[in-house]
């Protein structure tokens, strides 16, 4: 998406010791001036502004999971009970690979 504001921005791997580690990398020349630097970071604000308005999507594991069944018949659950699982379950993804490395 950052190539609607004509920036490219490759996705580099991190060393071999930090691969565990999730970051935005990027590398930029160096004649980069602040005035540029300012306007990649407000596109990228920009850019994570309309991520967070496009509905997520759900896969198929998540689907099969999405109904309940009480008494012989099917509920389906409600859009905030789905959204709390969905959350609790990216938190926990989250959590586990965070590192407790004092930099």
């Amino acid at each position: 998406m950052l190539r609607s504001f004509q920036w490219i921005v490759p996705a580099y791997t991190m060393p071999s010791d930090a691969q565990h580690v999730i970051v935005l990398r990027d590398v930029v020349r160096e004649d980069f001036s602040c005035t540029l630097a300012e306007r990649l970071g407000d596109d990228i604000t920009k850019v994570l502004h309309k991520l967070d308005t496009l509905p997520a999507k759900i896969s198929a594991n998540m689907m099969s999971g999405h109904q309940k069944v009480k008494n012989g018949t099917v509920v389906k659950k409600t859009t905030l009970e789905t959204q709390r699982e969905i959350t609790d379950a990216w938190k926990k993804f989250v959590m586990d690979r965070k590192t407790k490395v004092i930099c």
